[in-house]
């Protein structure tokens, strides 16, 4: 059965919601500034264009350099039809070592067989349609060298209006280094599981990031949990029960 959380499973969920808003909360200068570039291009009675977004290169650039390997990408995703001179597009930038940041290239060509309708993947559609940020994943990003990330992104809008997300890929190595400290304390088996039933992080290599463990959700379980309480996100920290270990 699934006993009370205790005040330590608790300040674990805790924890975790302040290393979920601490990914949102970098992104508060890139998101300024993208909502400042777009009203400043509105007052010259003129509509956007993917040149203005240029822009916010060194912007996001240096987000990158500041971040280390704890962001493998981050920019902006534009919502169809506001710039003039493409109908889709995004602003994105990831880390390439040494080399430096690169741009990421997508097939936005809509008659092509590799088209790439961001507009569908749920990072972008939460923001669009409910309003909030988001975290998707962990899931394998082909477009990232093959990295399992987590993909947080939030609305971007200019006057109220939905215009695009802002966003950043996030490698699952990296936020699991941050988490791991807080189920270390716990005591005992310990991960953090999204509600599709994925580990996202542990204490102990019982469970790997990324297996399904369904059976760590059912009510039947003999473990300890709590909620992230992280409006963004839909994740518990579970503590299994010596006696529920497999």
């Amino acid at each position: 059965m699934t006993s009370t959380p205790t005040t330590g499973i608790v300040r674990c969920g805790e924890s975790i919601q302040a290393a979920v808003e601490s990914v949102f909360s970098a992104l508060t200068v890139l998101e300024a500034e993208a909502r400042a570039c777009l009203s400043a291009v509105g007052r010259m009675d003129r509509s956007p264009g993917t040149g203005d977004l240029a822009t916010l290169r060194p912007t996001i650039q240096a987000l990158l350099r500041q971040q280390g390997e704890r962001f493998n990408g981050t920019g902006v995703v534009m919502a169809p039809g506001t710039l003039v001179d493409a109908a889709l597009h995004l602003e994105w930038w990831q880390r390439t070592g040494e080399r430096g940041p690169r741009p990421l290239r997508l097939n936005l060509d809509p008659r092509s067989e590799s088209f790439y309708d961001y507009t569908l993947k749920p990072w972008f559609m939460i923001p669009r349609d409910e309003g909030h940020g988001t975290v998707m994943g962990p899931y394998v990003d082909l477009h990232c060298a093959g990295l399992y990330i987590l993909t947080f992104t939030r609305p971007l809008t200019v006057h109220g209006e939905f215009v695009g997300v802002v966003g950043v890929d996030v490698p699952v190595s990296a936020f699991e280094q941050i988490v791991v400290p807080s189920l270390k304390h716990l005591g005992g088996d310990a991960v953090v599981i999204t509600s599709e039933g994925r580990v996202l992080a542990a204490n102990t290599a019982t469970w790997a990031v990324g297996e399904i463990a369904r059976e760590l959700l059912g009510h039947e379980a003999a473990v300890e949990r709590a909620a992230v309480p992280a409006p963004e996100v839909d994740w518990s920290v579970v503590r299994v029960e010596s006696s529920a270990v497999r």
